[in-house]
């Protein structure tokens, strides 16, 4: 039911995109492949670029097939050892959707960075599947860059009332030239598919120079009593590389 309920929200948000126009492009991440529907041809390999964020936090922008699930691993002193995911998230890189994951290098108590990275998928639920799609897919070694190609995202100043259907959304000037200036926005969603209402975060690219966005509220009487807030917070995206996503912080309104 879950995956259901992903994939048709993030199918409607997809078309809503496609139809927004003004002050930014709306942008909602790809749904998941269902097991045993038709998908592209696997990918021999996973593409994918590091980037140290600071001494332990290292991100890495992969592309993305979902009927695997992918793992980030790194060779420290020698020996080969899995990183736990610290946070991840889907982000459009030059008009196209890659997945962006933060490890943690130093768990476990480890001091020493690694000298590269690795991304492993393993196919999720592989007796669905043709004996000829791939059972694991890989990138090659990746050796990180330094924490300076990581972009710094705006602070987000005040999340503002203009009327009783709309919020202003308020942001100091992007530094550093980032290719792209990212509001994320987190509000009801209504699936007329499955005919409900579900969080769901849109994505949608700030105008060159512009330091505030207008969003509508959802307040349609239909939203239940616990997911009627709206957050919003900042990303940025430069030279294939995101903001610390770790450091991203919602600002949240009532509607």
């Amino acid at each position: 039911m879950t995956s259901r309920i992903t994939a048709a929200i993030a199918t409607c948000a997809l078309s809503l995109g496609a139809l927004a126009t003004g002050v930014g492009t709306a942008a909602a991440a790809p749904s998941a492949t269902a097991a045993g529907a038709d998908a592209p041809s696997p990918r021999a390999a996973v593409d994918a670029r590091a980037a140290a964020v600071d001494r332990c936090s290292y991100q890495v922008v992969r592309s993305d097939d979902s009927r695997y699930v992918y793992s980030v691993s790194g060779v420290v002193g020698g020996s080969t050892r899995e990183f736990p995911l610290q946070k991840e998230d889907f982000v459009r890189v030059s008009g196209e959707w890659l997945k962006v994951a933060q490890v943690d290098v130093c768990a476990g108590g480890q001091s020493q960075a690694p000298a590269t990275l690795r991304v492993t998928g393993k196919l999720d639920r592989p007796e669905h599947y043709d004996p000829s799609v791939p059972r694991t897919i890989r990138s090659g070694p990746l050796r990180p860059a330094s924490s300076a190609v990581i972009p710094k995202a705006p602070r987000l100043t005040s999340v503002d009332r203009v009327d009783a259907a709309t919020v202003r959304v308020n942001w100091e000037a992007a530094q550093g030239d980032p290719d792209q200036v990212i509001v994320l926005e987190r509000k009801p969603f209504y699936s007329s598919e499955l005919g409900l209402w579900h969080p769901y975060t849109f994505q949608w690219n700030a105008p060159d120079g512009a330091t505030s966005m207008d969003r509508t509220l959802q307040r349609d009487p239909g939203v239940p009593a616990g997911i009627r807030s709206h957050s919003y917070w900042m990303r940025v995206v430069k030279d294939g590389f995101v903001s610390d996503l770790r450091a991203e912080r919602p600002t949240t309104v009532e509607p």
